[in-house]
């Protein structure tokens, strides 16, 4: 079964300039909000960031598509 996550009306990256912020920032939203250390660990179990906190190759990818999308209103399938 495939879930659905909207982004909500209200979401905004927060900097076009930091990458970081931005994947985990949506990876906030996918987690439902949850604490910076389960952001963290959700977007490292993407494959978004290392170990280190780091933005991976996926990681930059990502952080260029919602910047990409900026502005428009998404429906993600994850």
């Amino acid at each position: 079964m495939r879930k659905f996550v909207q982004e909500h009306s209200d979401h905004k990256v927060v900097s076009a300039q930091d990458p970081l912020s931005d994947v985990l920032g949506f990876t906030g939203m996918l987690s439902g909000g949850g604490n910076a250390e389960e952001v963290v660990r959700l977007a490292a179990e993407y494959g978004w960031v290392n170990a280190s906190g780091e933005l991976t190759a996926g990681g930059e990818q990502l952080a260029r598509a919602l910047r990409q999308q900026h502005g428009t209103r998404s429906v993600f399938r994850v």
